[in-house]
């Protein structure tokens, strides 16, 4: 019960946030300009509204997603009312999970109605919904998942939101990158390339693999198999970053 209420008052804190909305209103533009463009381009315009469209709600998602989440703890520390919920028998490892159901949960809301206004654009070009992007759409909250997770990892060992939001998209980055760390890990590198690089590959999130976009743009099937194990892989590496977290939040001091 005390994880509930937590991650509901961040909700509703999050909600309440003037940055969410005029980052939503800014997406839902960009959606709208996609399905302009998109209707004067040359070849398939819904492709081009679908790739351009998901590509923006991602982006979007990951700027509201580091911003809540690297904020929220300092919005904390800075109003002295992390002092008043960790007086009561509230265990810090609670606070990070409510915290993290909280804001997971604020992002997935967002990227569903942005979902939702583009599925609405889409079937007045083919007159018909695309539940496909559905499918897009739950990649992309399960990418959002791993990056609020990673947002509050480094917001509880980093001191400013800034520092710790720098650090969060250098992660995205490093995610979205981290495929290419295969070719580091070849015979014909020394051993300290091969390690460095094998420690990277299974440290940093594999957030290629959760990107259903092009997939979904160009109307290929996704397997329900391969959606359940990125379902998994998101659970497994949130639970396991939640517990690091909670551990070093646990060893920290504040004043």
């Amino acid at each position: 019960m005390t994880v509930i209420a937590i991650a509901t008052n961040t909700a509703r804190e999050a909600l309440r946030n003037k940055v969410l909305y005029s980052i939503l209103a800014f997406a839902a533009v960009v959606v709208a300009v996609a399905g302009l463009f998109g209707s004067v381009s040359i070849g398939d315009q819904t492709k081009f509204v679908k790739d351009f469209s998901l590509a923006s709600i991602s982006l979007f998602g990951v700027v509201i997603a580091v911003a809540l989440g690297v904020s929220m703890l300092a919005k904390e520390l800075g109003r002295r009312t992390i002092f008043n919920i960790l007086s009561k028998p509230v265990a810090r490892g609670h606070f990070v999970a409510g915290k993290f159901l909280g804001l997971a949960g604020t992002v997935a809301l967002v990227v569903a109605t942005m979902s939702v206004a583009l599925i609405g654009i889409l079937a007045l070009f083919e007159g018909r919904p695309d539940p496909s992007l559905l499918v897009a759409s739950a990649g992309i909250v399960c990418e959002l998942t791993i990056v609020v997770a990673v947002a509050l990892f480094f917001s509880s060992i980093v001191v400013t939101p800034t520092l710790a939001g720098l650090f969060t998209i250098a992660a995205f980055v490093a995610g979205r990158c981290v495929g290419y760390l295969g070719y580091f890990r070849g015979d014909e590198w020394g051993p300290a390339v091969r390690g460095v690089s094998s420690v990277l590959y299974w440290a940093l999130p594999h957030l290629h693999r959760l990107d259903l976009a092009d997939q979904v743009a160009y109307g290929d099937a996704v397997p329900a198999l391969y959606l359940g194990a990125v379902a998994l892989y998101t659970l497994a590496y949130c639970t396991a970053l939640l517990a690091l977290t909670t551990m070093l939040f646990e060893r920290r001091e504040f004043v």
